[in-house]
Parts: C-alpha cells; sequence; structure tokens
C-alpha cells in the first residue's frame, strides 16, 4: 500500500508545477509529510502550505510560529482564505498551463479544498493525453487545473493515539480510548489545564488517571455498582477533541 501511494506521489509531483499540501492548523506539525516536502524541493517544484480548519483556532493564529513560508491560513468549510490561496499559486508561477497537485493525510480537508477551488462552474478533464491513469485534472480557472488522486497520504498504522488525536480513527473503531483520552489531557495540560477545567468544569488532578475519573463522576458516567465509567468517558473525551470542542494553541 505505501509503496504504491509513493509511486502515483512521485507522479504528481512530476506532473505539477506547484503541490498543495494539506495540513490541520490544529495539528500542524503532525499532519506535514517531510519527506512529501523533501520530494518536491528535490524535484525543484514550488511547494504551497495550505493550512485547513483554520476556522477551529482562529483566536490563536496570530500567536503561532511556522518553520516553514508558502503558507496560508485557510478553511475550505467557511471559504475562509480561498481567495488568497488563488492569488499565491498565480503568483509563485505565471506559466500557463499551470498544474496544480494537491496532497494531504486523511480528515485535513483535501477533497473540500478540491471543491472548494474548482467551484460549481469547473470542469474534469481527466482523459488527457498521456496523463497518469487514476488522477484526474480539474479545471479551476483559465490555464490552471487542479491535479487530484484516489488516495492521499497514508499513516503509520501502528499509532493508535496519534491517529486517533489527528481525528484519521473514528472513535467507536479504537481499542484503547483510554490511553488516547490520557495523551489527550496531557496534551491539553501541558498548554493550559484550565481549557480542561473549564470545559468539563472540574479541576485537574496531579494524575492524569484521576482527571479522567474525575470527569466521569462530574457527568455521572457510571458503570452498575457507582463505579466511573471510564470507556465511555475516554471516549466521551475523544470525541470532544475531534470534534474541536478542545481548542490548544499548538
Amino acid at each position: 500500500m505505501a509503496k504504491n501511494f509513493w509511486f502515483v506521489v512521485d507522479r504528481v509531483i512530476k506532473e505539477s508545477d506547484i503541490i498543495i499540501e494539506v495540513i490541520d492548523a490544529r495539528f500542524i506539525e503532525e499532519t506535514r509529510n517531510k519527506e512529501l516536502e523533501r520530494k518536491v524541493k528535490r524535484a525543484n517544484k514550488r511547494l504551497i502550505h495550505a493550512i485547513n480548519k483554520s476556522d477551529l483556532i482562529k483566536d490563536f493564529v496570530d500567536d503561532i510560529a511556522l518553520p516553514f513560508k508558502n503558507f496560508v491560513f485557510i478553511s475550505a468549510k467557511e471559504n475562509l482564505g480561498t481567495s488568497r490561496l488563488r492569488s499565491m499559486i498565480k503568483d509563485l508561477c505565471k506559466k500557463r498551463p499551470l498544474n496544480v497537485g494537491v496532497v494531504g493525510y486523511p480528515n485535513t480537508g483535501k477533497s473540500s479544498l478540491i471543491n472548494t477551488l474548482k467551484q460549481k462552474r469547473a470542469a474534469g478533464t481527466s482523459s488527457t493525453p498521456g496523463f497518469t491513469k487514476g488522477m484526474q485534472k480539474i479545471k479551476v480557472s483559465e490555464g490552471i487545473y487542479l491535479i487530484d488522486t484516489p488516495g492521499v497520504i497514508h499513516y503509520r498504522l501502528e499509532d493508535e493515539a496519534h491517529q486517533a488525536i489527528i481525528n484519521t480513527k473514528d472513535v467507536n473503531k479504537i481499542k484503547d480510548p483510554e490511553a488516547v483520552a490520557l495523551r489527550i489531557i496531557d496534551k491539553i495540560v501541558a498548554e493550559d489545564q484550565k481549557i480542561l477545567e473549564d470545559f468539563y468544569n472540574i479541576k485537574c488532578k496531579s494524575l492524569h488517571e484521576d482527571t479522567l475519573r474525575e470527569i466521569a463522576l462530574r457527568f455521572n458516567w457510571l458503570l452498575k455498582g457507582g463505579e466511573p465509567n471510564i470507556d465511555m468517558t475516554a471516549r466521551r473525551i475523544i470525541n470532544d477533541w475531534q470534534r474541536g470542542k478542545l481548542i490548544i494553541k499548538s
């Protein structure tokens, strides 16, 4: 799977003049793919970091220090920043026709961004002679085309907590929700434990396991006999995190 995927990515880079890497604004470092970025640099192609879902961190955008250039904060869902992205595409490369490849991890909003950029009047041109099979070329304006592919960047499967934290694994499919919830609690407390305390109306304990129990007791999420239902509580916390209700700056 990974080998076939990187073959497709290499073809996208070869066919494109500019690559857009779609990144989740809440998890910028986690949803970057540095191997992709190295490949784009080696191919001497232009790279734009489209930092999507920025509406979920709008109060913190000015505080974020980024380790790369050519970026734009956007929200494909709210159609925010997309005009600036279009302008950046046009400014970075003047040649026409211009091919723009779009890649990103699951749930970063790659498909939503493509749909926003292409608009209703756009037309697909996947039958272009000599074009790599499995790719679709979508006209977004005169002389500018997006290259979409059936796949996205794949995560390594061994870290369930990482997948859950960056919202690429459904909460109902998580095998060890307690471990994931504890990672989320640790991440929030490291930034500002008041976020957790205000949202759940509790006081954080020195041990994250005790904080998890405190949340269960606060909302009466209990098993028969009155013991805290840790599985339910953990999944609630994961769900709140994935839905953007527990916002931190980084």
